[in-house]
């Protein structure tokens, strides 16, 4: 009798297939099928562990599957004059909201019966590291996408029924169908023109491209530090610039005059390639891979994985954590194990805080969505 309670690390498990009849079947190097079965399922788990705990990711979103999302909009009521005898007027936070959006993804193994009888394994695991990074990409794009995109996502294919909503953050009206005026901080009040995804001339980003993506957070009641991502083709202007604070580089002893950052490097770790250079003006600059030219995407975090942060990840219903499976292609007609094995995973990507990010793009004044790679 199985004790405790089920969990979704347990969805990665080819259910259906009998481990017995698995060992029957053999690959052309003596490998039998139940061992592709373990090698699917080591790599699967490891990688929804990876999704999880990505450290560049963690930073900037959370997870939920609740389908939508509400939050106060506009200017705050005031406080009225005490009186004695007075009572002062019942007074309510006007609020909006939008949807997250859920998309399924799917990716072919395509490993025919007649295939598989003649393969090794070096084959087999080349086809799975594959299949990984494919998810591995798919939710990098679908983050930065999100990050670099001011338009709505609407739709029933994106999960948001006929006339459901995902916008991205603070924008003009005239560029969402989900008006928001941000609410008001230290007696700053804003209109539902304010702007956060801002386009300047010039290419390479200036000092001044921090030094407005710092206000901008701080006007919303956002604290220092801020993260601010980039692409490897901004990496060098990036450095050149005056007063830019490098992270201190192993095996290099540093004169007492030279000013490198003190980021931990557990901070500066992760598994998608993307890596942190220094500070600017109370930002951590980090390189990712992905992020088109001319674009930025600065942000406010509170913390790895915290429900504060500016993106939200949807997932299916009772779903707290990201989740890739294999199973066999529900339209396939094949009667064989791993015949026609497929990947698949469900999720999708929203904005949380519509005040907590800000994206930057330094080849135009006029804003156009960036398409990452």
């Amino acid at each position: 009798m199985a004790t405790g309670p089920r969990d979704t690390t347990s969805l990665v498990m080819l259910s259906g297939w009998d481990a017995t009849e698995l060992q029957n079947y053999k690959l052309q190097d003596g490998t039998n099928f139940a061992t592709v079965v373990g090698e699917m399922n080591a790599a699967l788990s490891a990688l929804n562990a990876e999704l999880y705990g990505e450290p560049l990711w963690a930073q900037a979103l959370s997870w939920t599957d609740i389908p939508e999302i509400e939050y106060r909009d506009g200017a705050s009521n005031g406080m009225e004059v005490h009186t004695e005898y007075g009572r002062p007027d019942a007074k309510r936070a006007a609020t909006q909201g939008h949807m997250l959006p859920l998309i399924a993804y799917d990716r072919m193994l395509g490993w025919t019966w007649d295939y598989l009888r003649k393969a090794r394994m070096a084959q087999i695991e080349a086809d799975i590291a594959d299949g990984i990074k494919d998810v591995r990409d798919r939710f990098r794009v679908s983050i930065l996408t999100r990050a670099l995109q001011r338009i709505d996502d609407s739709g029933v294919a994106k999960g948001l029924g006929a006339g459901g909503y995902s916008p991205g953050f603070c924008t003009t009206a005239g560029s969402t169908s989900v008006d928001f005026v941000p609410p008001s901080v230290g007696g700053t009040s804003f209109a539902n023109t304010h702007e956060h995804y801002v386009g300047i001339t010039g290419g390479a980003p200036p000092a001044a491209v921090f030094t407005d993506v710092r206000a901008e957070l701080r006007e919303h009641g956002h604290n220092a530090p801020f993260i601010y991502w980039a692409g490897p083709t901004e990496e060098t202007a990036i450095k050149a610039l005056v007063g830019f604070v490098p992270v201190a580089q192993m095996g290099v002893n540093y004169a007492s005059t030279v000013s490198t950052t003190n980021m931990a490097p557990s901070a500066v770790q992760s598994l998608t390639g993307a890596y942190f250079i220094g500070m600017f003006d109370e930002i951590q600059i980090w390189i990712v891979p992905g992020m088109p030219q001319y674009y930025g995407f600065g942000f406010k975090s509170y913390g790895s994985n915290s429900s504060r942060n500016p993106l939200k990840v949807r997932l299916q219903k009772g779903v707290s954590r990201p989740q890739a499976v294999a199973m066999p292609n529900p339209n396939s007609s094949g009667r064989y194990p791993l015949q026609d094995i497929m990947l698949f995973t469900e999720f999708g990507v929203g904005v949380n805080d519509r005040t907590a990010a800000t994206a930057r793009y330094t080849n135009s004044n006029t804003w156009a969505d960036g398409v990452p790679t």
